[in-house]
């Protein structure tokens, strides 16, 4: 029963050895093949001693073993072509300065040892690289997961009983006092509720893109601005189908109008359309306000950016998450001057099914109903 149990134990270490090692094995036959061949050809003996010292480099290229293999190797190598090599210089059929051959081919294959060894090094450090990064990623998602849970939760507790004291409280003082402690705890935790939109942006997760009728997109979404702020109004709309995210474009789309709502004297027409232009599709927003200060304008898509110094209406997060949801889907953000006065900004999306890398890509649906998104944005100047 032991013999047995040692037998096939044995059995499988050859047959592990031999399917690590069938390669080096057919290759040394080659090897030996054409050693025979040096002696036996002998006007043409360096055919046969050129292929040996080009198989050696095809293999190792292939193989890449350790030093101490590559140098036994090489060391099997010189002495089994040195020797053949000088048996035909000896008995007549070769030149002996053929046998210089034996130095520069040894040269040459150690200078592409270097190399590979190197390129291999690279690769190595470059996926180890590739591991950390990946490390840094899945600690990133847990961070903001954790981040979502830690600071939501005291902010929603703490207003919920800064409301409460606001409502039964018979002080007026206490009373005001409260609605301040209420004004700012919203205004923080929308921030924090744009913070972590903007750390979710860099997860590989943030989109899932359908095929999305950008047309009934841009409709709804006026429509639901519509009837609390009359003045955005409905433009041309191209009814063109996209490869996005409808729940992130219209979260875009709500910021920019939100932003156009603040900045904008009351009762100012908004203008909303769509169109495709130059490979992109184009959702745009045009406003007759005072427009964007052209020293505002290279950073107005930066996170806490602000049109003016003096203007501190937000938080200057809201078009930094516009650029994010844009870069996502490959596509950037943009603003212009409008002729006779005021901003357009466009988000610029391009009219391919090819989102950025990290992008996730379902089965293709057409979203034209039930878009989700979380109500009108609060207004900023960025």
């Amino acid at each position: 029963m032991a013999s047995t149990s040692d037998g096939r134990a044995r059995e499988s270490r050859l047959r592990t050895l031999w399917s690590a090692h069938q390669v080096e094995f057919w290759w040394w036959v080659f090897v030996g093949v054409n050693a025979w061949g040096i002696l036996m050809l002998r006007e043409w003996a360096t055919v046969p001693f050129h292929f040996i010292w080009i198989g050696l480099s095809l293999i190792y290229g292939w193989r890449v073993w350790s030093i101490r293999a590559t140098a036994a190797a090489l060391g099997v190598i010189v002495v089994v072509t040195g020797a053949t090599l000088l048996a035909d210089v000896i008995s007549g059929n070769q030149a002996a300065d053929e046998l210089t051959e034996i130095p520069l081919m040894s040269a040459v294959f150690i200078a592409m040892v270097f190399y590979v060894r190197r390129s291999a090094g690279a690769q190595r450090e470059t996926e180890r690289m590739s591991e950390h990064n990946l490390a840094l990623l899945e600690e990133s998602r847990r961070l903001v997961q954790d981040a979502s849970h830690v600071l939501r939760t005291p902010l929603t507790i703490a207003l919920g009983h800064a409301e409460l004291l606001q409502r039964t409280t018979s002080d007026p003082d206490a009373a005001e006092d409260a609605q301040v402690v209420v004004d700012e705890l919203h205004r923080l935790k929308k921030t924090t509720d744009r913070l972590l939109e903007l750390a979710k942006s860099e997860q590989p997760d943030f989109l899932y893109p359908v095929e999305t009728s950008l047309g009934h997109l841009v409709t709804t979404t006026v429509t639901r601005w519509t009837g609390a702020h009359a003045e955005v109004q409905l433009g041309p709309v191209e009814d063109t189908v996209a490869w996005v995210d409808p729940d992130r474009v219209a979260e875009a789309l709500d910021e920019v109008i939100g932003n156009a709502i603040v900045h904008t004297p009351s009762g100012t027409p908004i203008s909303v359309s769509a169109h495709r232009e130059d490979g992109h599709h184009v959702v745009a927003v045009s406003d007759r306000g005072p427009g964007v200060p052209d020293a505002a304008l290279p950073g107005i898509f930066d996170r806490f950016a602000h049109s003016t110094e003096s203007d501190h209406r937000g938080v200057g997060l809201g078009l930094a998450i516009v650029q994010a949801i844009c870069e996502r889907h490959g596509g950037t953000a943009r603003v212009r001057a409008r002729p006779g006065g005021g901003s357009v900004f466009e988000l610029r999306l391009p009219a391919t099914n090819e989102v950025t890398a990290n992008g996730v890509l379902p089965d293709a649906t057409v979203a034209t109903d039930g878009v989700l998104v979380t109500g009108p944005a609060e207004g900023s100047a960025g």
